[in-house]
């Protein structure tokens, strides 16, 4: 499941956070991998996981040039070379449950999606996780994460897959409730305004003129889209 701590929520301190412009953000990307890429690699280790932290300088003092640099978020990207030339169910099953589902879906709900997003060869990328510290959410940082994302790590990547889900949490909202249903239609539409669409249940997809599939796929919005915005 891609997780979001509710990256639209506005901080709740009484103190407001400092607003952050995106070209003050520094990305710092591990990757950790065994051998050489390649479609001929063992599935199991075959896609790429980025682990990207994201932080930012704050001045605490205006007459100096010195300042603090804090966290400001961390994402999970899952990054699937020549996603459309190899046995995409057979690999992602190798690796774990959440990319085994994210596979079954493209090949069994979706495979318009696997023509349209990956025929030519592209990568496909997995947002395991985005989270934004609570101190700067509400500035739609999380888009500017993805955005970062695919301008480095992710150049290749021709279509995009996340799950418009919150975490389960112990103080949070359960599965099956009103509350958890009026998270998904949030983070449904922020991530619309970045330009996904619905693919399948809380799937949703990004890429090149996909919106050219929006017309005929209107039936995959599974959330009622008239429950009330939580903000």
């Amino acid at each position: 499941m891609t997780r979001f701590k509710r990256i639209d929520e506005l901080p709740r301190r009484e103190e407001v956070s400092p607003m952050i412009e995106p070209r003050d953000l520094t990305f710092k990307c591990r990757l950790h991998y065994k051998g050489i890429p390649g479609v001929d690699h063992d599935p199991e280790d075959y896609p790429l996981r980025w682990v990207v932290k994201i932080s930012t300088v704050v001045h605490v003092d205006d007459r100096t040039d010195e300042g603090e640099e804090i966290d400001v978020g961390e994402a999970v990207f899952v990054i699937v070379p020549d996603a459309g030339l190899i046995d995409l169910l057979g690999t992602l099953s190798a690796v774990n449950q959440e990319l085994a589902d994210v596979a079954e879906m493209l090949i069994a709900k979706r495979p318009d999606l696997v023509d349209f997003g990956l025929g030519i060869g592209g990568d496909l990328m997995w947002i395991s996780s985005i989270e934004v510290v609570p101190e700067f959410r509400g500035q739609k940082l999380g888009h500017e994460i993805l955005r970062a994302a695919l301008r480095t790590i992710g150049r290749a990547t021709t279509l995009v897959v996340l799950r418009a889900a919150p975490l389960p949490t112990n103080n949070g909202a359960k599965n099956h409730t009103r509350e958890n249903d009026i998270a998904k239609v949030s983070l449904a539409k922020y991530w619309k305004d970045f330009g996904f669409i619905p693919a399948d249940g809380d799937y949703m997809v990004y890429g090149d003129d996909l919106d050219e599939l929006v017309g005929s796929k209107r039936q995959y919005w599974t959330v009622p889209l008239a429950l009330p915005d939580p903000r």
